[in-house]
């Protein structure tokens, strides 16, 4: 898959003779194998005909990577608010994008989104539990 992609016609990611089994793998394998193999079926079965898509993690170990390197930065290590720069890695920034992504996403929109999808940051929390208790009797 990694080096052919996942097509959605025809065979999808293997040949018809490395699909047969060749008796070189145990019970248990071979029909993991077999329920595997038609799992991706069923998935390439859903693309448009003649077109294949990549079928790597390659792509997504370079987006992390990209994201780990931004973020190395800085003094925590933790996948926060920088998240949201994920998208960002992923297309081309043009002017005309960014303006539109400013006129269009509400600045409280995006903290509220912080709030109820990540929480407090790291830092935020160490704070909290090591601020001293002033509270009086």
């Amino acid at each position: 898959m990694q080096e052919r992609g996942l097509r959605g016609k025809g065979v999808t990611i293997c040949d018809a003779a490395d699909r047969q089994d060749r008796g070189c793998w145990t019970a248990p394998v071979a029909a993991f194998r077999a329920r595997l193999l038609e799992h991706i079926d069923q998935e390439a079965a859903k693309l448009p005909a003649g077109v294949t898509w990549l079928a790597s993690s390659d792509i997504i170990e370079s987006v992390f990577g990209q994201y780990k390197s931004f973020t190395a930065r800085g003094p925590l290590k933790e996948v926060g608010r920088l998240a949201l720069l994920i998208p960002a890695c992923l297309s081309a920034l043009t002017d005309p994008v960014i303006r539109e992504a400013m006129a269009s996403v509400r600045s409280i929109d995006v903290e509220q989104w912080i709030q109820t999808h990540l929480g407090p940051s790291m830092l935020a929390r160490r704070r909290r539990a090591l601020r001293p208790n002033t509270k009086t009797a």
